[in-house]
């Protein structure tokens, strides 16, 4: 499960309208979603992403940018070389009616000079569409908005 390789591409490029059945990032479990968690964790083993899990329902993948990308998003957004952008890829799951309701957020974080995080999000159908794929392979059931 390479999917994560191709978000960075992805999260970047131009999106496309679609006009039915529009992804919401979100998707319904009839139980906890490890096996999304667990996948999720492998796929995040590159030499440039980290895995974290900063609460105990909340997974999240860091992964740094190839170098064209990361100068444009410093440039772009009065970012600072300290410490450099990083595209990130989180989960949450929360107990729902009759299973788990997960959410994804998808976004990159790019420091400023004044030490804060400015956080780019990018809507892009695309993206959403490998998400709705993901949470399907994993067990889940994508909404539609």
């Amino acid at each position: 499960m390479r999917v994560l390789a191709l978000l960075p591409i992805v999260a970047l490029a131009a999106c496309t309208t679609q006009d039915v059945g529009t992804p919401t990032g979100k998707a319904h479990f009839a139980a906890y979603p490890d096996s999304l968690f667990d996948a999720f964790e492998s796929a995040c083993g590159g030499p440039a992403q980290s895995f974290h899990r900063p609460e105990p329902d909340m997974v999240e993948c860091r992964e740094y940018l190839p170098p064209e990308a990361t100068a444009a998003l410093i440039l772009s957004f009065d970012g600072t070389t300290e410490a450099l952008p990083e595209l990130v890829i989180r989960f949450r799951a929360e107990a729902a009616d009759a299973g788990y309701l997960v959410e994804n957020d998808v976004y990159v974080s790019v420091p400023q000079k004044n030490g804060q995080r400015l956080q780019v999000r990018r809507e892009d159908q695309k993206l959403m569409r490998t998400m709705d794929e993901l949470y399907e392979r994993a067990g889940g059931v994508p909404s539609k908005s």
